[in-house]
């Protein structure tokens, strides 16, 4: 399940355990994920059935790409979804890291609790 977070950022994407998502540059739009092997290993899939958090309200769309093994990568707005590894909740620290990886930014209006 993906929620929209607050991070040192802003507000973000991420998993239901408030790791944030990223996407990668070297990924096109609808694309197969380009991030595979060495890469794949700092950057793991987001993978699983593509659903938003009760308290989220995305402006894109989420999906799902096949990846090489035959699995379901999440995506979001066409783009396969990333986490990077060892990171601690709310973490952006792989942002812009390479200038390929970047958060997926949205706003307060996404979270639809307490308004």
């Amino acid at each position: 399940m993906l929620i929209v977070e607050r991070s040192k950022l802003g507000w973000v994407l991420a998993e239901g355990s408030e790791v944030v998502v990223y996407t990668y540059a070297g990924d096109t739009k609808g694309g197969k994920p380009t991030c595979t092997g060495t890469c794949a290993t700092l950057w793991p899939a987001v993978t699983g059935i593509p659903q938003v958090g009760p308290a989220a309200s995305l402006p894109g769309t989420l999906g799902t790409v096949t990846m090489a093994n035959g699995g379901k990568q999440v995506t979001y707005n066409g783009y396969p979804l990333y986490t990077f590894k060892g990171a601690g909740p709310l973490s952006t620290k792989g942002d812009g890291l390479d200038g390929k990886w970047h958060v997926i930014k949205l706003s307060k209006k996404n979270v639809t609790w307490g308004t």
